[in-house]
């Protein structure tokens, strides 16, 4: 693998993450629809309609998730040594 190969795939899975992060942002109505409870004190959804399905959260969610746990696991796999067989520098 040539050098470069590590820091664009966490760039790649930082782009997901941040992607789906700002969607989220912008759909915490949608979100706190998602989680809300029937208890007080519990999260509630504010006024305003509904604009993204239940399936669409859960799957920026993951993503989100998904993307910065991957950039941590290859992170620290470049930091102990582990990918240092896997690259090659004259590439």
């Amino acid at each position: 693998m040539p050098l470069w190969f590590f820091p664009a795939l966490i760039a790649f899975f930082a782009v997901i993450s941040l992607t789906s992060g700002i969607w989220l942002l912008l759909h915490l109505r949608d979100l706190a629809r998602l989680f809300r409870g029937d208890r007080p004190g519990e999260m509630v959804r504010g006024p305003g309609r509904k604009r993204a399905t239940p399936a669409a959260v859960w799957t920026a969610l993951i993503l989100f998730n998904a993307g910065w746990i991957a950039c941590i696991v290859i992170w620290i796999a470049a930091m102990s040594g582990e990918a240092n067989a896997l690259v090659d520098a004259s590439a």
